[in-house]
């Protein structure tokens, strides 16, 4: 037996603790109600008639890891009201346990705590060694029975989507710009979902969205008087898959710029280049490579060619793409490009090209230890491992084994690499003070071959500019730009894009609000989805992002 202990006094003052029972490796509470006259919870009569007296046994906080019961001395009493259906009633003690339950109420909430922060199965396991067991299933029924706050009044409101499954089902996402966290999560990306929740909750005053059409029209119907705000982020990805496409349209002039700029580097001096040095730079691929590589352009070529003749023959993008097997997104691609749009060889970096030179002229002075050459390097700033460097000279030594032991026939000669669209969109939209000296040049050379694009990247260089430093002023002078002649049709479609949300761009470009903190918690729903591995309904999934953030 033990004497109760100053934790045991912080008790409610309905209830008295008449002794602590130590059971093996449990403590149980014997504990008695003090009401006198508890309320009948039907008709709200009180009563002193006591009918017959019962033990309840429900489990509590552990202390120092060991499980805790309380045993309480129930009373049940008749009720003194003729026309109350119950005859007899328990009394009941709210702020210690709820009706029928089997845990204490902070015991449940501490269970609660869990769940929302673990889920099921791994929230059972952390349970078990706190002195708290309870089974996954029960942990999930004690989150998805979470009472839900109700949003207090919200006059910033971010608005974003979220992938059920990413391309095929989405949901949305609504956050308070102004407290930084969630208030709803919808199941469906739709008008009708944004505008009912929006009539629910009035006295939003600014939205904050994408440029969908399921957003501008649920934001106008649901809240006709909030000022919508376009996300400059949206702004500048939909400017950038603009640019994109005008690069894709015009991948012929891109292959021509590669190739002027590689022979503008072949012509420079190479007095810095030994004979050796020119043998060993020269990469030597296998033959079944280059075979196995023009067997896959044969192949894509041959799959390019099927597309155009559906599309000349009327069928629709969605129809190819069924028949084909391929994206829509590819479909339209290939269709938009005007001609075969070959692939572009992926660039890798690595941590020694900024320490190229000093590798090479070490290795022509006569150092071939990779480790000696990781060291020297390393004194001038190089932060990789010796792996790095070891696979880089490799290729050196075998071009100094191969040089004269294949017949010219098979020495390849390296074809100028045409970047990525990606790529050239990047540099498009840098400032030319930004790039490298290749870049800058790439961009000259193509600026020079089509003026197309040159008037593109400088129309979408001065959007970015106005976008990122919110220059709302220059607004009207980049529209007439932009559908002036010589510009992209790609880029003024853009601009006639924005010509008809043109009230929400203006206001994303005076206004400080964007969807940014709606993107960090997309991002935390990921977390979530990811760690309930996608079984749990919406209605679970929905409780634990609220009541998380």
């Amino acid at each position: 037996m033990l004497a109760p202990t100053a934790a045991l006094l912080t008790t409610p003052s309905s209830i008295r603790i008449d002794d602590v029972v130590l059971d093996g490796d449990a403590v149980v509470l014997l504990v008695t109600p003090t009401k006198s006259t508890p309320v009948c919870p039907e008709c709200g009569q009180r009563s002193s008639r006591v009918h017959s007296r019962y033990s309840r046994t429900v489990a509590d906080l552990p202390w120092q890891a060991r499980a805790v019961r309380l045993q309480l001395r129930v009373r049940r009493f008749f009720c003194t009201t003729k026309a109350c259906r119950k005859k007899t009633f328990s009394e009941r003690i709210p702020e210690l346990v709820a009706s029928h339950a089997r845990v204490t109420c902070r015991l449940e909430h501490a269970h609660r705590l869990i769940g929302h922060a673990l889920g099921g199965e791994a929230g059972a396991r952390l349970a078990i060694p706190l002195g708290m067991p309870i089974s996954p299933d029960t942990l999930l029924r004690r989150v998805k029975s979470s009472p839900r706050s109700r949003p207090t009044s919200i006059r910033v409101l971010g608005v974003d989507d979220w992938a059920w499954k990413k391309g095929q089902r989405y949901g949305t996402i609504l956050c308070d710009l102004e407290r930084r966290r969630p208030v709803d999560l919808l199941p469906e990306r739709s008008a009708d979902s944004l505008a009912s929740w929006l009539k629910a909750h009035p006295g939003v005053e600014i939205i904050s969205r994408d440029r969908g059409d399921e957003y501008i029209k649920g934001a106008n119907q649901g809240a006709p008087e909030a000022v919508q705000v376009a996300d400059r982020w949206h702004l500048l990805l939909n400017l950038r898959e603009a640019l994109m496409r005008a690069v894709d349209r015009h991948h012929g002039h891109v292959l021509e710029a590669a190739k002027a700029v590689a022979a503008r580097q072949e012509l420079e001096p190479l007095s810095a280049k030994t004979p050796k040095r020119e043998a060993a730079e020269k990469r030597l691929p296998p033959d079944h490579r280059t075979e196995r590589s023009q067997q896959r352009r044969a192949r894509r070529l041959e799959r390019y060619r099927r597309v155009v003749e559906l599309n000349e023959q009327g069928v629709s993008l969605r129809g190819i793409a069924r028949s084909m097997g391929m994206h829509r997104a590819t479909v339209r691609h290939w269709l938009g490009a005007g001609s075969f749009p070959e692939l572009a060889r992926r660039r890798v970096t690595s941590r020694t090209d900024a320490f190229l030179d000093d590798l090479r002229r070490r290795w022509d002075e006569g150092c071939r230890n990779a480790a000696q050459l990781t060291r020297e390097i390393q004194a001038l700033g190089f932060s990789g491992s010796s792996v790095m460097v070891r696979r880089r000279v490799s290729r050196w030594r075998l071009g100094e084994r191969t040089q004269g032991c294949r017949p010219a026939s098979r020495q390849n000669v390296r074809s100028p690499r045409r970047p990525s669209s990606r790529r050239v969109c990047w540099w498009l939209l840098e400032e030319p003070a930004e790039l490298r000296l290749e870049e800058h040049a790439f961009v000259q050379v193509l600026g020079d071959r089509c003026a197309e694009l040159r008037i593109s990247a400088e129309l979408a260089r001065a959007f970015a500019g106005m976008v990122r430093h919110r220059h709302a002023g220059d607004w009207e002078n980049w529209m007439t730009n932009a559908q002036g002649p010589g510009v992209a049709r790609e880029l003024s479609g853009f601009a006639a894009g924005l010509r008809q949300d043109e009230a929400a761009v203006r206001a994303a470009l005076s206004l400080g609000w964007s969807n940014g903190p709606v993107e960090g918690q997309v991002n935390r729903l990921k977390l979530l989805k990811r760690q309930m591995y996608g079984r749990a309904g919406f209605d679970l999934l929905r409780q634990r992002f609220l009541q998380a953030g």
